[in-house]
């Protein structure tokens, strides 16, 4: 099982990618191997061949102004999504994590917003709840996340690859079309 983790910053190493490998830890752990890839240093052609490849994705994403990252919303518009016009649909069926991060607690409803997009728009399957983490889930000068914080997002990693598992063995899962 491949799990893939997209980055949405600005700039790369920042405090949403420890959060992102501290999922993608937890995924390792269960036996997936992962991979990252930080839209700061990365184009969208070898993010899409790199999700089409994979069975799981975490979407992450600073959280400003309670929204996702210009850099994350440009990848998502250039994702095709099968219609007739587009070739390929990498996101429909992949089972999908969100991990959002930001300065104060104020912001957490955006996850609701890049849920929507991947549940609705994509046809991507996700896991619930979603993650957010506020600056004081951090430690080391954003360096590392805090103990309960790390937990979180190790649960989160290692649910990904078991909700994957059954997304992958499931027909019908996997064949749910975007909403429109």
């Amino acid at each position: 099982m491949l799990v893939v983790g997209v980055v949405g910053s600005p700039k790369a190493g920042g405090r949403t990618r420890v959060a992102v490998d501290a999922v993608l830890r937890g995924a390792a752990d269960e036996g997936a191997e992962t991979r990252v890839l930080e839209l700061a240093e990365t184009g969208h052609a070898d993010v899409l061949a790199a999700l089409d490849a994979a069975d799981a994705a975490v979407f992450a994403s600073p959280t400003y102004r309670a929204d996702i990252t210009a850099e994350l919303k440009a990848l998502l518009d250039a994702t095709p999504r099968g219609m007739s016009y587009e070739s390929g649909d990498p996101l429909r069926g992949t089972t999908c994590a969100t991990v959002l991060t930001g300065a104060s607690d104020h912001h957490f409803l955006a996850v609701e917003k890049v849920r929507g997009i991947l549940g609705g728009f994509f046809g991507a399957q996700l896991l619930s709840p979603g993650l957010y983490l506020a600056a004081a889930a951090f430690a080391d000068g954003g360096k590392a996340l805090t103990d309960d914080a790390g937990g979180l997002a190790d649960r989160h990693g290692r649910a990904l690859v078991e909700l994957a598992t059954a997304v992958r063995a499931s027909t019908w899962l996997r064949d749910l079309r975007p909403l429109v």
